[in-house]
């Protein structure tokens, strides 16, 4: 079962976090867990502003089974999904242990 952390949104961005939550959920279905099975936690932090640079760091052993495209695929739909309902201007996804990362600023 996937386990995601999510740093660098507000605490104030409660509406996000639930919709990248749902979101992220979905998405791990296509690689056969359920989403309930699919734990997304996100790390506050008071001091965080909109200016933060939002991470998703993922766990899970059967990542380490996948081929590099495969990580760079889901690297990418993961940063996806946190552009699509977060304004930071950059935002990041790597499984660990990191064997591919991908970041973008948003455009």
């Amino acid at each position: 079962m996937p386990i995601v952390y999510v740093s660098g949104l507000m605490s104030s961005e409660e509406r996000e976090k639930r919709k990248i939550r749902a979101e992220l959920r979905g998405y791990f279905t296509k690689f056969g867990y359920s989403a309930d099975n699919t734990t997304v936690a996100f790390n506050e932090d008071s001091t965080t502003g909109s200016d933060e640079h939002v991470m998703a760091q993922m766990y899970s052993k059967s990542f380490m089974k996948m081929d590099e495209p495969s990580l760079d695929e889901m690297c990418d739909e993961v940063v996806a999904i946190m552009e699509r309902f977060s304004n930071h201007p950059f935002h990041e996804a790597f499984p660990v242990p990191v064997l591919a990362m991908r970041g973008r600023w948003k455009e």
